[in-house]
């Protein structure tokens, strides 16, 4: 839970209503993130700005959980927080960790770092099973040149004569004291005499780099994998942010995905669906062998276990095949003679439609 959330509208930022769907808050996610993008916007600080308030966004919405906080959050407004001079946790699940910042025994507030979130697109193949790539990210890092505390070589500073470097001010409220950040100091706990010429005393420098990320056997469609520690930087020693990895995975030519199972449309000559036939087809890794029996209409699906995707940990889906027929183009003269012959002797008064008219 954040005291943020009731300044920001993500909803807003997002350009959806409160009651948009997943799907719609992927959608406008991905296309604000295309054209806000760092690559695609350089020298653009507002776009820059734009972008991490979308992924913030994103990252807060399509989680389930953290959606539901938010929304209870904005409801409540500050009593959420215990009005005014109440108290701020970054996250429920560090509730413990922030009770002595709550209470005033501990340092300066801590904040873990900001998610950032980015997509990559896999072959349908890769999906089913599996790799290890590399991912570009442009993050915030901790300036070396002054150690992330925004004066000149790390030493152009004093301690904060408010509150004594610790960073915090206490406001008594009846039986309790509730500790909250310095104003002098914005909860540093240092006052800044010289800036950081490197950058502009923000503590902070944006750096390109590429990430390995996993990709594990069996990944869908949408799936998110979360990379810890390869988020923004946490405020005084805080633990970084995530890095939110989405995957989008490109269709295949010729299989479809049913969860764990895979789904093929192969065609049948005309003697092979009524003579019977043993056929070829393709599985993701092979060729195998399917017996088509005497008689097999259009539309029948056959099933070969296990030959469909292998999801990490779990058993393998099965291979539907569903056949159809496909007649022959351009017959010759004699062939057509030869086809008429066999309706004439073998199909004559049969009618597969009369019980329509029943």
């Amino acid at each position: 839970m954040n005291r943020d959330w009731l300044e920001k509208d993500f909803y807003k930022i997002l350009g959806v209503s409160e009651n948009a769907s997943l799907d719609e808050i992927k959608k406008n996610y991905k296309k604000l993130a295309r054209e806000n993008h760092p690559d695609l916007n350089p020298d653009n600080p507002e776009a820059e700005k734009r972008f991490k308030d979308i992924s913030e966004a994103s990252a807060v919405l399509t989680d389930q959980q953290k959606r539901q906080e938010y929304d209870q959050v904005r409801a409540m407004g500050p009593s959420a927080f215990g009005g005014q001079g109440g108290f701020n946790v970054d996250d429920l699940g560090d509730i413990f960790g922030n009770l002595g910042d709550i209470f005033g025994f501990g340092g300066a507030g801590r904040r873990k770092g900001q998610s950032y979130q980015t997509n990559l697109t896999i072959s349908f193949v890769e999906s089913a099973s599996g790799l290890e790539t590399k991912v570009p990210l442009r993050k915030e890092v901790v300036c070396t040149d002054c150690r992330g505390n925004g004066s000149e070589n790390g030493t152009a500073y004093h301690t904060c004569n408010i509150c004594g470097g610790s960073g915090q001010t206490a406001s008594n409220q009846g039986f309790f004291s509730f500790a909250q950040p310095c104003q002098a100091c914005r909860g540093q706990g240092n006052v800044i005499d010289k800036q950081c010429k490197t950058c502009k005393a923000q503590g902070i420098v944006i750096k390109n780099e590429t990430v390995k990320v996993k990709i594990p056997a069996g990944v869908d469609n949408g799936t998110v994998i979360r990379l810890r520690g390869y988020g923004g930087p946490g405020d005084n020693n805080a633990p970084d942010g995530d890095l939110l990895v989405q995957i989008a995975v490109e269709p295949h030519k010729y299989f479809k995905r049913n969860g764990s199972d895979l789904i093929l449309e192969a065609p049948l000559l005309f003697t092979e669906a009524a003579l019977g036939a043993t056929i070829k087809i393709p599985t993701l890794e092979k060729q195998i062998s399917l017996k088509i029996p005497p008689g097999t209409p259009s539309g029948k699906t056959f099933k070969v276990k296990g030959e469909g995707i292998t999801p990490q940990g779990r058993r393998s889906g099965d291979l539907y095949v569903k056949v159809y027929l496909n007649p022959p183009q351009n017959l010759s003269r004699s062939a057509k003679k030869h086809l008429e012959s066999f309706r004439d002797q073998f199909e004559s008064g049969d009618n597969p439609r009369d019980y329509l008219y029943e």
